[in-house]
């Protein structure tokens, strides 16, 4: 008896903590990428799906960015991104090292105060916690 109480309980949790895409909709702050802490830059990622297009946009340091994702359960593929042309020479570096991390990302996963994305190989590629 204790032991089905206790896979209830599992079954429950593991119900309540999923979440879909739809769920991760809104806006977050960019503090890690790859292993660089880039919590001091301006960096930021907005998720929005609508049932017709689904959009990842928002400040990558110096310029902003947008472009058109797909998903599936937890996989995604970031399809290419536009984005404005100021030139930052500071932030250079550090905008081409978001990017880069963004567009290989393959899976989202959400954490209890934002998200974390991956890479093929299962390496965090970038760490977001939502913007309340």
């Amino acid at each position: 008896m204790m032991k089905k109480a206790a896979i209830f309980v599992m079954i429950i949790f593991t119900t309540l903590s999923c979440k879909t895409i739809e769920d991760m909709n809104g806006n977050y702050k960019v503090t890690t990428v790859g292993d660089n802490n880039y919590g001091e830059y301006d960096i930021t990622l907005n998720i929005e799906t609508d049932g017709t297009v689904n959009r990842i946009s928002g400040k990558s340091a110096c310029n902003q960015y947008s472009g058109e994702f797909k998903y599936q359960g937890t996989s995604i593929e970031i399809g290419p991104l536009m984005g404005t042309k100021m030139y930052c020479r500071e932030l250079d570096k550090i905008e081409r090292d978001y990017t880069a991390h963004l567009t290989k990302s393959v899976q989202v996963k959400p954490t209890e105060d934002g998200l974390e994305l991956f890479d093929e190989s299962g390496t965090l590629t970038i760490k977001a916690i939502k913007i309340k």
